[in-house]
């Protein structure tokens, strides 16, 4: 079954798929509907979670034999499959034999981009939809963001003023990351009515830096200023997760952007749901930044994950590697 972000919490009030297929380039909208089949799963006994990264080497055979083994103690799971480019190097056949089988003691969760239209044609996107659940996650419009804003944050008990959402719509320009993270400092201040004046003392007294500033900095090939501000972040207590969602959707908006001759980039902009004011960082790092420099961040990017899962590796000190990288040194 193909279905909208606001079906999923109704559908997983009444019953579990076996397998679950979310797809999309907004990191916010795609981890809040991940969690919140993780935690109705957890409910439900599935206690386990193991997490698999799909790259080139991605054994997928392995994925099946872990899919059918039994566990000693019966222990139902939750396997977790992340493909960075959305085409599994096995064509699928893992993951439509795992979808087809329905396991009742384990759920497949595949997450990945946005998938283009061949790759939703193909055989396991077809039994993802025929035998569980596709959701493909769409980007906030501009037109809907107001809306959006609004009801996140009705949901955090507070209320703002007409010229207060207004202006905080204007302040997080269409960031759905920073615009929580704006609604959650705001929810600090104790007041449950918030208007412009207070809504401004809040914006122009705190002066964190946020992890779209890094991005936007990192793009601009700004490295002192990029550093300064990761730096900021970490001694902040920020979450090296949220930070990476920014720096990711990023790359992945340039890896889309980079093959397009500039007459097609207004289109593509607009596509992508980078505004006017968002553009010359973009702009700048599409002149700066090779295909294969691109690859080596999102290489990069995995290893963060990874390294946030429990891996081993500093979280913090990778973030800083991107952010080279970023910058553009050599893949």
């Amino acid at each position: 079954m193909k279905i909208r972000q606001d079906q999923l919490p109704q559908l997983l009030q009444k019953s579990l798929a076996s397998t679950y297929l979310i797809s999309g380039d907004e990191p916010l909208l795609v981890m809040e509907a991940c969690q919140l089949i993780r935690d109705t799963a957890k409910q439900h006994g599935f206690d386990e979670r193991q997490v698999f990264h799909a790259d080139a080497s991605f054994d997928w055979n392995a994925l099946a034999d872990e899919a059918n083994a039994m566990s000693l103690f019966a222990s139902r799971r939750i396997l977790e499959v992340r493909i960075n480019n959305g085409k599994p190097f096995d064509k699928g056949a893992a993951l439509k034999a795992i979808t087809v089988a329905k396991n009742p003691d384990t759920i497949l969760l595949i997450i990945c981009p946005r998938l283009d239209a061949s790759t939703q044609r193909s055989d396991w996107v077809k039994a993802v939809e025929e035998h569980g659940i596709f959701l493909p996650v769409w980007p906030i419009e501009r037109n809907q963001y107001m809306g959006w804003l609004r009801h996140r944050i009705q949901q955090a008990g507070i209320q703002l003023d007409p010229p207060a959402l207004a202006m905080l719509a204007h302040h997080t320009e269409g960031n759905l990351l920073a615009a929580v993270q704006e609604i959650e400092k705001l929810k600090l201040l104790g007041e449950t009515n918030i208007d412009a004046e207070l809504l401004g003392e809040a914006i122009t007294n705190n002066s964190r830096f946020n992890a779209f500033q890094l991005a936007d900095a990192c793009l601009l090939g700004n490295i002192a200023n990029a550093s300064n501000i990761l730096s900021q972040l970490k001694a902040e207590g920020v979450e090296p997760i949220l930070i990476l969602g920014a720096l990711v959707r990023k790359i992945r908006q340039l890896i889309i952007l980079k093959p397009l001759p500039p007459q097609q980039l207004a289109a593509a902009f607009k596509q992508q749901g980078i505004w006017p004011k968002q553009q010359p960082p973009f702009q700048k790092a599409l002149q700066s930044l090779s295909m294969e420099q691109l690859y080596a961040c999102l290489r990069k990017a995995e290893a963060i994950d990874l390294a946030v899962k429990g891996s081993g590796d500093d979280p913090w000190r990778l973030l800083h590697e991107l952010v080279v990288l970023l910058n553009g040194a050599p893949a």
